[in-house]
């Protein structure tokens, strides 16, 4: 069990640190706030509210990676073939 700021929480959720200081201020996602007005919140609490869609109910669940612009995956293919043949 890991324990995030919300600076390293919105970086792994890649969402607004504003955004997540509001879902964590309407309970949105079960966060802790510190004496200090810091919170802090628990990984699974955070990943749980991303899948069940709570921060985002309009928003598609993610479901995997989002496909490779073609050129950029073209020249990926080449560097590859070029360093197999070097």
């Amino acid at each position: 069990m890991e324990v995030y700021t919300l600076k390293q929480a919105a970086r792994k959720a890649k969402i607004g640190i504003e955004t997540l200081k509001r879902a964590c201020q309407e309970g949105m996602i079960n966060a802790t706030k510190l004496p200090n007005s810091q919170w802090r919140i628990v990984d699974e609490a955070l990943f749980a509210a991303l899948q069940e869609g709570h921060l985002f109910p309009s928003a598609p669940k993610r479901a995997g990676k989002r496909p490779q612009p073609e050129g950029l995956r073209k020249a990926q293919e080449a560097k590859r073939k070029a360093a197999k043949s070097a």
